[in-house]
């Protein structure tokens, strides 16, 4: 079944509740002036606030440290192990679709375990492009 293509503005989110609002597409395919979401440009995004600051605050990843004062240790995605189109492509670099998800994991070394956990796309940023 086709799903929605990501375009930029579209939003993933981490299995500690944070989210993100994509901003580094390619601009080679784009709907309605945003870029879609091609395949390992979804690698290595990190679960932290926006600089400056949105209005309204995004979700934030709420991992953190063992430490005796919690600190931060927010997801990094990992690559897209599902939701990617087997029809569509940019360059040899497949799309992701609304349904992709895949791993998360963080940088800090005293993170409370488990240390990985999972992404999904939370929307699409449009619904007028799909594939399969």
């Amino acid at each position: 079944m086709a799903e929605s293509v990501v375009v930029e503005g579209g939003t993933i989110d981490c299995g500690h509740s944070g989210r993100i609002s994509l901003v580094h597409v390619s601009t080679r395919l784009t709907v309605r002036n945003k870029g879609v979401l091609l395949l390992e440009q979804e690698k290595n995004l990190p679960f932290l606030p926006a600089a400056p600051p949105t209005s309204p605050l995004p979700l934030q990843c709420t991992h953190v440290t063992t430490s005796q004062v919690p600190l931060p240790a927010p997801c990094i995605t990992k690559a897209a192990s599902s939701g990617v189109a087997t029809k569509l492509t940019v360059g040899k670099a497949a799309v992701l679709l609304r349904l992709a998800g895949g791993a998360t994991t963080t940088p800090v070394a005293n993170a409370v375990p488990p240390t990985d956990s999972t992404w999904k796309v939370s929307a699409a940023g449009q619904s007028r492009l799909t594939a399969v």
